[in-house]
């Protein structure tokens, strides 16, 4: 693997210590499919190829374990963790409770700012095809979606669940522009809800438009 080539996608190194360097490199690795799931992580090869001490990758290591990115095992080393299909549907469904609750707190709060904010957003999504920022525009909508809840931990979970999803999900969702179009018309309906300060229907909007991703699960996914 050619974890330098992963590192030139970091940008500002000098902006992080380095063991958040490090984790930002694996991290990236994982969370755009580089990095699949099942794949030993030797800390020897890390280190040489970042040309940083064991100590480092090693706590960087566990900060993705803490993520579920990377699963440590005993005298084994460290392996990208492998979602069953199973497990990224139950995933999904702690994202869609998790997902509706703020929302339901949010829409009271969301002021015309916020409501321009997601137009904007929308507006982007219909421009662009190029995967990565198809992502990130998709991931920003959500985020602004639900922000006016102000629940920091919730956010917290959202981002591990975030990274665990969307490494299996983007190469069928992101990348395809049927599914995108899909996916942007669901967001204009869920925003048309929340304007009409409407939640229950806002509600079932965001969670029928979550869950139905899992159609896009990898056939290969078992």
């Amino acid at each position: 693997m050619d974890y330098k080539a992963l590192a030139a996608n970091i940008e500002n190194r000098e902006g992080f210590g380095t063991q958040e360097w490090v984790y930002r490199v694996l991290r990236s690795g994982i969370v755009n499919g580089v990095l699949p799931g099942g794949m030993q992580l030797k800390q020897d090869e890390i280190s040489a190829a970042l040309n940083v001490s064991h100590i480092p990758v090693r706590e960087a290591l566990r900060q993705l374990e803490a993520q579920q990115l990377v699963t440590i095992h005993a005298n084994r080393g460290a392996t990208v963790t492998e979602l069953s299909r199973e497990m990224l549907i139950n995933t999904m469904q702690v994202r869609a409770a998790i997902s509706t609750a703020l929302l339901a707190v949010a829409i009271p709060r969301m002021t015309e700012e916020d409501f321009a904010e997601l137009d904007a957003i929308l507006d982007e999504q219909r421009r662009t095809s190029e995967l990565l920022k198809s992502e990130d525009l998709n991931m920003h909508f959500h985020e602004v979606l639900t922000a006016k809840a102000n629940n920091s931990v919730a956010d917290m979970l959202m981002e591990i669940i975030h990274a665990n999803i969307d490494r299996y999900l983007r190469s069928g969702f992101y990348s395809d522009a049927a599914e995108r179009e899909i996916s942007v018309g669901e967001h204009e309906k869920i925003l048309a809800a929340c304007k009409a300060r409407n939640v229950d229907e806002a509600v079932r909007l965001l969670h029928a438009h979550i869950m139905d991703a899992a159609a896009l699960i990898p056939e290969n996914v078992r």
